[in-house]
């Protein structure tokens, strides 16, 4: 390349005055693990990733089935860089399913919280463009249309996908109780609704309700007569049969991450959430039949809390030998980093430097590998530093508050599976009430939060309840006042029934006020309005409208709090003298709306948009004619597997069924 080729050292200190190539937040999260956007320093902690790649490959080479490996790594040493890159390569180049674990929930019920992990995780986009249920459910159904005919033709995800999507509901429905029964035929399975909930999956306007239910969530009746499946699947049973499943098809990777917070320990045992999830990755262990297991803490963590449990438990966690250090960058790792950000850098800037690191020299980048640094370490300084020559006018860096770049950093999470989480929703309520403890809101002076809501020991003994997750304890126009929110999300069913009745109870619960926080755009039927809502209305109690971007801000800044001294390095007071400072701006403390309305006194009406009003037969006619389409479909598909041509095609099995 000439002189020539290269851009001049004007335009590109005219570049880098104008925007810092570090400007981005250091740290990695979920969004990078499953996001399009990761770019990969190959040569960083190389010797873990490695490690996993290669215990896979012994599995799918048959010399064991199932193995657990455990990477320990201090703060910012690049351990969801290692998570991020095994993922990508799994999806890129194939060789395994990928579930990832980092929002565990009620640690008290994790491994319903599991369920739903391994759900949304599948709902993923894997390898093929489509997602990780529909690789799984394309392997099913080639494998149930061999059970008819031994040659038939093999589908892709996309040719299924396709014929999915231009089929009529009613069609839709006959493939998908087709492949239920030949699939049936084929393997032996406990559960057969989950392979057909897998199979629905398929379908474009009803994978969503199907993934739901796969994560243990209660559907409406009306969605669950339509999906011709039971209102609810939540149990360690269900999560077996899925591992099961995908153990014929793939290997599987399971990753657990975030396990060091601080805070993070169950009220009722005593252990923490390293502890529970080391729990949970035993009984794993002893049901995954292809697959590895790799968890990701702190040092300290394994050795002071990991280890310290029984042998049985804890070299479940780490079957593949010691844990995994990562290591801290040398010379090279730094220069080989520095070098992949400033060519993105310059990519996008349309500039070629006459060296790949300017504006840094390779002293300087060797240098900084002497000092025991971690990846975050150097690209803050790369922030700091990244400055043209000392001829040049320097710009002085902008300090920014470490807890607004981390608050902005978890404001671009994608919250929309969270949005029907009600104990993470409701924690990050809680957190909120938290910062406004001793200041006076809507004419409420909050004086003390609690989610120890535990029934009046005087009428009835009990423990915590699952349904309401807090009580705000204060003082309104002098009077006491003992406020008990419940966010319910559920679509319907016992659970929403449950929470409501229990919400409604203010002796057993000792409320002066009872708070149900839901989304308008979740109806409740009329029969639960009269018989919950109405008298919730009628004894002073409210509905308040859970709406994406009030309750946004509050999840962000209760991640923040949560990997405070992991992630982050911020304290606890920083973060509420930000709320405190930036909460007019951010919708924060007093000024986010929810808790605002939360407190203000009640309107007493419920908005005739949540009541979903139906003809009363509606759900009567719906079984009738579910049913008749059932007939047809076995009479119908029946003729499939008799039929003569050993290579049918998706348009002859079309032909069968039109």
């Amino acid at each position: 390349m000439t002189n020539s080729s290269f851009s001049s050292i004007e335009d590109l200190n005219a570049a880098l005055l104008s925007q810092n190539p570090f400007a981005a937040p250091p740290h990695l999260n979920a969004r990078d693990v499953w996001g399009q956007g990761f770019f990969d320093v190959e040569t960083i902690n190389a010797h873990a990733s490695d490690a996993v790649f290669q215990a896979l490959a012994q599995i799918r080479a048959g010399q064991y089935p199932t193995t657990s490996i455990t990477i320990t790594a201090q703060n910012g040493t690049g351990k969801t860089h290692v998570i991020s890159r095994i993922r990508h390569r799994l999806q890129e180049h194939g060789g395994g399913l990928f579930v990832y674990a980092n929002e565990y929930g009620n640690i008290s019920q994790i491994k319903q919280g599991f369920q739903r992990i391994l759900a949304e995780s599948l709902g993923n986009i894997g390898r093929d463009g489509v997602t990780q249920w529909q690789e799984l459910a394309t392997a099913m159904a080639n494998n149930a249309l061999k059970v008819s005919k031994p040659n038939a033709k093999v589908f892709s995800p996309q040719e299924l996908l396709q014929q999915f999507n231009a089929g009529t509901p009613k069609k839709v429905k006959k493939w998908v109780n087709e492949l239920t029964r030949l699939f049936l035929q084929a393997k032996i399975v406990n559960d057969p609704d989950i392979v057909k909930a897998i199979f629905w999956t398929f379908s474009q306007e009803q994978s969503l309700f199907a993934i739901k239910w796969l994560q243990g969530q209660e559907l409406a009746q009306y969605k669950a007569n339509e999906l011709e499946l039971p209102s609810k699947c939540q149990s360690f049973k269900a999560v077996v049969q899925i591992l099961d499943l995908i153990s014929e098809y793939n290997e599987l990777v399971i990753c657990f991450d975030e396990l060091d917070r601080t805070d993070a320990f169950d009220d009722m045992s005593g252990l923490h959430i390293s502890q529970i999830v080391a729990g949970l990755i035993k009984d794993l262990f002893q049901n995954l039949n292809r697959g590895l297991i790799l968890s990701v803490m702190m040092p300290d963590s394994w050795s002071n809390r990991v280890k310290q449990l029984p042998d049985g438990v804890f070299n479940k966690v780490s079957a593949h030998g010691k844990p995994i250090d990562l290591k801290y960058m040398d010379g090279d790792s730094i220069v080989n980093l520095v070098t992949c950000c400033l060519e993105k850098y310059y990519e996008r800037q349309h500039l070629i430097p006459h060296d790949p690191i300017y504006p840094f020299s390779h002293i300087q980048l060797r240098d900084l590998g002497k000092g025991g640094n971690t990846v975050v370490d150097v690209l803050k300084w790369c922030k700091e530093n990244c400055q043209p020559p000392v001829d040049v006018p320097i710009i002085a860096p902008v300090i920014h508050n470490p807890v607004e770049i981390a608050f902005i950093q978890e404001l671009e999470t994608d919250i929309g599976n969270y949005l029907d989480d009600n104990f993470l929703l409701g924690e990050s309520l809680l957190f909120g009430f938290q910062s406004l403890i001793g200041q006076t809101v809507e004419n409420v002076t909050v004086q003390q939060v609690t989610a120890q809501v535990k029934k009046n020991k005087v009428k009835k003994a009990g423990g915590k309840d699952n349904y309401i997750n807090f009580k705000v304890i204060g003082k309104e126009d002098g009077k006491d006042v003992s406020i008990g929110v419940a966010v319910l999300q559920s679509a319907g069913g016992h659970a929403l029934g449950t929470g409501l009745k229990r919400l409604n109870d203010y002796e057993t619960f000792q409320l002066t006020r009872g708070c149900l926080v839901r989304s308008l755009s979740k109806k409740i039927t009329p029969y639960l309005d009269k018989e919950y809502l109405q008298p919730l209305k009628n004894q002073g109690g409210e509905y308040v409208d859970l709406k994406e971007e009030e309750i946004k801000p509050l999840l962000a800044i209760r991640a923040v709090h949560q990997k405070r001294g992991v992630d982050y390095e911020v304290s606890e007071e920083q973060i509420f003298k930000f709320i405190a400072e930036k909460g007019a701006e951010k919708m924060l403390g007093p000024n986010n709306p929810l808790l605002k309305e939360i407190l203000s006194e009640p309107s007493y009406e419920i908005p005739s948009a949540l009541i979903a009003y139906a003809p009363v037969n509606e759900e009567e006619n719906f079984e009738m004619l579910s049913e008749l389409s059932d007939a047809e479909d076995l009479d119908m598909l029946s003729d499939l597997s008799d039929a003569e041509n050993s290579d049918m095609s998706w348009d002859d099995l079309l032909k069968q069924l039109d």
